[in-house]
This record gives structure tokens, C-alpha cells and sequence, in this order.
């Protein structure tokens, strides 16, 4: 008699073992599908950078800063605006620095900051050359800064996908 569970079983098993083998061949020999396989998993996630950077800042002993979605607001408009034009830089190729998409987003502040990263696949490898650069460095470490927004986006840069990573500091004016 046939074990019918152990042969549906079995079957699955060899089809499954046979797509992943063409996946590896795939990726193995046609390097576009390795590289788009491989952007697709980047992890850069803004709460994962919050608490990085929170714990940067505990370690030297500066207040924590509060998400603001406003922050956030601002950070989404001007990683998205950065995917969409193909550019990296705090001004817009047109002009626009970052003070103003903070007014687009509405947010009212005594003090404000940016950091920009482009072309990292993780959240800790974002916040590590941050940490490593003495102007982001200032930024993240700024105690006069109180709320934090980040945001991505997702687009074209030199040629290649690319993900853009925002992240806004502020004081909101009382």
C-alpha cells in the first residue's frame, strides 16, 4: 500500500528543492537578479535608527528625542522628493534647502538638523557612518535638539536603485 501524506510530502519537498536550485543558478549567473534580489532585502528601518540613535545619545548622556510626525512629515517629503528627482544633497537642484520641508510639513521649530544617507542596506551600518562623520556626528548629538523624525524612499541613484534615508531633528518654538 502507498503512504499517500508521505509521498505528497516527498513531492513537495523535491519541487520545492528544484525552484530553489534555479534561484541560486539564476542569481549565481545573471547579475542584474542578484543585485535586485539583494536591494530588495535592504533593512533600514527609521524606528530601528530612533533607537540607535537614542542610544548614542543615553551613552553620553543626552536627553532622548521624541518622534514628531511632523519631523516625519518633513523627512518622507524630502527622501521621496530626493528618489524621485535622482539627486543626494540637503539643497535640491533647484534650491530648496531642508528648512523648507519642514514649513511644507508645518513644523515650527527653534532649532532644526538633517542627516542624509544614501546606499546602505542596514539601519546599524546608516547609524555607524553617521556616527563616524563629525557633522552628522554633531546633529545626533546636538542636546539642543528634542524631536526626531526618519524617513525612506526608494529610487534610482547613479544608475542603480537606491534607498534614501532622512533624518530630521528639532526644538519646536513654544
Amino acid at each position: 500500500m502507498i503512504n499517500f501524506k508521505k509521498y505528497t510530502t516527498m513531492k513537495y519537498l523535491k519541487t520545492f528543492s528544484v525552484i530553489l536550485f534555479l534561484i541560486i543558478v539564476v542569481s549565481i549567473s545573471v547579475p542584474s537578479f542578484r543585485t535586485g534580489v539583494l536591494d530588495s532585502l535592504s533593512a533600514i528601518y527609521g524606528a530601528i535608527l530612533v533607537n540607535l540613535t537614542n542610544q548614542n545619545r543615553a551613552a553620553a548622556n543626552i536627553a532622548e528625542l521624541s518622534v514628531n510626525p511632523l519631523l516625519e512629515k518633513a523627512a518622507q517629503m524630502k527622501a521621496d522628493d530626493m528618489a524621485s528627482k535622482g539627486y543626494f544633497a540637503h539643497n535640491t537642484p533647484d534650491g530648496k534647502t531642508p528648512w523648507y520641508w519642514l514649513g511644507q510639513a508645518g513644523y515650527k521649530y527653534t532649532y532644526a538638523g538633517e542627516n542624509l544617507a544614501v546606499n546602505f542596506e542596514n539601519s546599524e551600518d546608516v547609524e555607524n557612518a553617521w556616527m563616524n562623520s563629525p557633522g552628522h556626528f554633531l546633529n545626533i548629538m546636538n542636546p539642543k535638539y528634542t524631536e526626531i523624525g526618519i524617513a525612506t524612499s526608494t529610487g534610482i541613484y547613479k544608475g542603480r536603485q537606491a534607498v534614501f534615508v532622512v533624518q530630521m531633528f528639532g526644538s519646536p518654538l513654544n
